[in-house]
């Protein structure tokens, strides 16, 4: 019988258990138990996302170009590299021409900067891997212990570039192909939290007329940021959900609302989107499960309206439910 259940719970078929997942979901976010959805019951159950990212002033060579961002993988002693593997697999199989992580790769000490970096080097992009950092690439520190801070984030930034990955803290990134005349323009920007962001280092020396994509961990500041030139901002850091809603939440954080929390958002003519992250801690509820974003670049149409609509239409969603992949790569 014991034997049965592991098999079960291996293998189960998810097309007829959404019911009883989703009450098991609201029980655990009424008791507080957030971290059991590191169990077989949740851990496949992703979303890739799929949607048109229209840019004005795209060179004609970049159309149909992919996109996929990732974010907030959190990689951790409750976050584990199992589970992390499966998703460099779903990603390769996208065949993304340039993949983008927004931040929060780890949460924990020295030792999993280099691993994240392992596990990231598989991922296969034609135009290479971009990573920029979070509140937690810092660790606990944050601005109370900056040396601490800067040098766990140093650390990190080593481990990923010496596996040949891209990192950008405060700096820019060019994407061209064959005939590109104007390339698309990454700007990634440090984290928030810590204090390491710059805006002003990092559009220093950018074509404001070239196409641009900002990569900012925290969407809080999004409007302080509309004072420099980004089409569209993609972001990470809430796992999809609002602050203050649990009775602890309402206890400590009742007085701040995040404004952008998951999806697409038109902020002032820009385009916005939040990515709800990998980790499987906190998707307490069914809108806050897992993430994969894949984005094709397009021509923006003139009309600023028909740019906002088409930014806004999401393509045709797949949620994911097989095997983890095997544990090592």
């Amino acid at each position: 019988m014991l034997d049965s259940l592991k098999e079960y719970l291996k293998h189960p078929d998810w097309r007829r258990q959404h019911g009883w997942r989703r009450a098991v979901w609201q029980a655990m976010n009424r008791l507080g138990l957030t971290g059991l959805h590191a169990l077989p019951m949740s851990r496949r159950w992703v979303d890739i996302h799929r949607r048109k990212m229209p840019l004005t002033g795209l060179d004609p060579a970049l159309e149909g170009l992919k996109l996929v961002q990732l974010s907030d993988l959190h990689y951790s002693p409750v976050v584990w590299q199992r589970y992390l593997i499966q998703y460099v697999r779903w990603v390769n199989e996208l065949e993304p021409d340039i993949v983008v992580i927004t931040g929060d790769l780890i949460t924990g000490g020295y030792r999993f900067a280099h691993r994240i970096a392992t596990i990231l080097s598989h991922v296969k992009a034609k135009h290479g891997v971009i990573c920029t950092f979070g509140n937690h690439d810092y660790s606990v520190y944050g601005k109370s212990h900056p040396d601490e801070s800067d040098r766990r984030g140093d650390y990190l930034e080593k481990c990923l570039k010496d596996r040949h990955l891209i990192v950008l803290r405060n700096e820019v990134h060019y994407v061209k192909r064959d005939g590109v005349q104007r390339p698309l323009c990454i700007v990634g920007l440090d984290d928030e939290w810590t204090g390491n962001i710059d805006p002003v280092a990092a559009w220093k020396e950018v074509d404001p007329t070239l196409p641009i994509v900002c990569l900012n961990h925290n969407p809080i500041n999004t409007r302080e940021l509309l004072c420099h030139p980004w089409q569209w901002m993609l972001a990470g850091h809430t796992h999809g959900r609002q602050l203050g809603t649990s009775v602890i939440g309402k206890r400590f954080n009742g007085h701040r609302r995040r404004e952008y929390t998951h999806g697409y958002y038109a902020v002032e003519g820009r385009h916005l989107y939040v990515n709800r992250g990998l980790s499987y801690g906190q998707r307490k509820l069914h809108w806050c499960r897992p993430e994969i974003t894949v984005f094709r670049l397009t021509q923006a149409p003139a009309d600023p309206a028909a740019a906002i609509a088409a930014a806004a239409e999401e393509g045709p969603r797949e949620v994911v439910e097989t095997a983890d992949a095997p544990g090592t790569v």
